[in-house]
């Protein structure tokens, strides 16, 4: 009697807390509402890269397992905007990418900007806009944390066609800020990286991706004294 009371309850906790519990980490970056102020936090959202500098990111891959071309290509997804409205930057161009596969097998490429950027504020999510060609090829995302660190984020798979807007919210586990100290608030974009599937490493591989933005927490930063001094000397 007692054993199947056991079976019961985990049962009842299976198909109900579980699916409960995933469904609401597939919906933190949905459920979060930009551009309303609640409390003390001020959330926006904000362009990291348009990408309209593409001609400036470098990219790399092992010489062994393939070549990799990136450059600054004309287009971008018809849901963006052609001009911003946050920064009026007109949204032209995009970054390419091709990858002639050598080998066969385990393999990866990067893509790193001129320089990492600085997000203001707390990030609670990314969003990044892909074209792929269905591969089963997975991205990552550099970041570094407040102190300086390197982080890595899992944005998914590349197995689609076309344009695909896609999200990660920012884990709680990385330190985004210290609590005495406001001006090194914050995480850094420092790029991509593509891990490829062995079984789909041959031939010639296009992806492209434009306007990279975070929604991000800048209450500290909007509403900071302005005679307040400024460390970092």
């Amino acid at each position: 009697m007692i054993k199947s009371v056991c079976v019961i309850i985990v049962t009842l906790f299976i198909t109900v807390f579980i699916p409960f519990s995933v469904l609401a980490q597939e919906q933190d970056t949905e459920s979060l509402q930009v551009g309303v102020q609640t409390g003390t936090q001020l959330l926006a959202d904000i362009p990291v890269s348009h990408f309209e500098d593409a001609d400036t990111w470098a990219g790399y891959m092992s010489v062994d397992k393939g070549i990799i071309f990136s450059m600054r290509r004309k287009g971008r997804p018809l849901e963006v905007p052609e001009i911003d409205p946050n920064d009026n930057t007109r949204n032209d161009y995009v970054l390419g990418v091709k990858v002639a596969f050598t080998q066969r097998g385990y393999s990866h490429f990067s893509l790193t900007p001129s320089r990492p950027v600085k997000i203001p504020g707390i990030t609670k999510a990314v969003t990044l806009w892909v074209c792929g060609r269905s591969f089963k090829h997975r991205l990552y995302l550099n970041i570094l944390d407040y102190k300086g660190e390197k982080r890595i984020l899992d944005m998914g798979l590349l197995d689609f066609v076309g344009w695909k807007k896609i999200s990660i919210a920012i884990p709680v586990s990385i330190e985004q800020d210290n609590y005495n100290n406001t001006e090194w608030r914050g995480i850094s974009f420092t790029g991509f990286v593509v891990k490829c599937d062995p079984s789909e490493s041959y031939g010639v591989y296009y992806v492209y991706f434009d306007e990279l933005r975070a929604i991000t927490d800048i209450y500290n930063e909007e509403y900071r004294d302005e005679d307040d001094m400024n460390d970092g000397w």
